[in-house]
């Protein structure tokens, strides 16, 4: 335990020497809709850019961020980007910070750098009256934490953050690390708990998902479980429109029960889908199929 303690904390020493600070071309927002579902229009967190753009004011808004060695055409945004389109009338935007995310350690010290350009992004769209209550987040690994940072610096409150995977190297004593107080909402997904992902709960309601650890059928491959992550959530909004099996969670005494699939209460919930969540609290596992559909109902 000692040896894992100096590596987080070598890694930390390391990311804080090799950051640099992100140009304004070097963070880009990529506007997707149902008028330009698979071409996106590139934004950048300027008032004239934003007002020439696509962008609908009168829907609601996902913005997605990446994880290190990651880019806005990636497999989480390829997921994700179709999944919330198909199930509405939305505006998605892919922030694509890949420029400062080329290897973990120096991604790590460019994410608070992230959350604070989303946050302007954000506080331009409120200067056209678009409110707050519109924003939905999404975040993996370490965007899950810029989403945190993005919706604390956010002039309004934002309901709902959907944190994927968290990254745990870097974080244990980070001070900007995601927390339940980010949003209204903070639900989280665990799928590489204490190996990649961070291992106890951070949002008012944390998933387990077949223990947290390892996923069904990745073996020992800690990129796969991750991956699932996202491949989960995306599941869970495209079921609305095929009325297939959701991802229905059993809540548990504690992590440590979920990681041991030891959790039988009665009081269930529902991971990921389009609503936004308004109540909610505690730690929950759901068990998943070995292929898709992934989801037991």
């Amino acid at each position: 335990m000692s040896v894992i303690k100096c590596i987080l904390v070598l890694c930390v020493a390391i990311a804080a020497t090799n950051g640099f600070a992100l140009g304004p071309t070097q963070i880009v927002f990529h506007l997707y809709t149902r008028s330009n579902p698979e071409l996106s229009q590139p934004l950048l967190p300027s008032e004239a850019s934003i007002m020439n753009s696509g962008f609908q004011r009168s829907k609601r808004t996902v913005i997605t961020i990446h994880n290190y060695e990651d880019s806005v055409g990636g497999n989480f945004n390829a997921f994700l980007v179709p999944a919330h389109l198909g199930a509405e009338d939305v505006n998605v935007i892919a922030v694509d910070w890949s420029p400062g995310a080329s290897i973990y350690t120096f991604a790590l010290s460019n994410v608070p750098q992230v959350g604070n350009v989303v946050a302007q992004f954000v506080n331009i769209l409120t200067n056209f009256g678009y409110s707050t209550d519109n924003i939905r987040i999404v975040g993996v690994g370490l965007g899950a934490h810029a989403a945190g940072i993005a919706a604390r610096r956010i002039q309004g409150n934002v309901p709902h953050i959907i944190a994927l995977d968290p990254s745990l190297v870097g974080w244990t004593h980070h001070p900007d690390i995601l927390n339940k107080n980010d949003a209204g909402i903070v639900e989280v997904i665990h799928t590489t708990s204490g190996v990649y992902g961070y291992d106890k709960p951070l949002g008012d309601i944390d998933f387990y998902p077949n223990g947290g650890a390892v996923q069904t059928g990745c073996g020992t491959d800690i990129s796969c479980s991750h991956t699932y992550a996202y491949v989960f959530y995306a599941e869970s909004i495209t079921t609305e429109t095929t009325n297939g099996n959701k991802f229905v969670g059993t809540a548990c005494e504690s992590y440590e029960d979920a990681m041991a699939l030891r959790c039988t209460s009665d009081d269930k919930i529902i991971f990921g889908g389009t609503d936004v969540k308004t109540s909610g609290s505690g730690i929950y596992l759901f068990l998943t199929n070995i292929q898709p559909p992934f989801a037991r109902g």
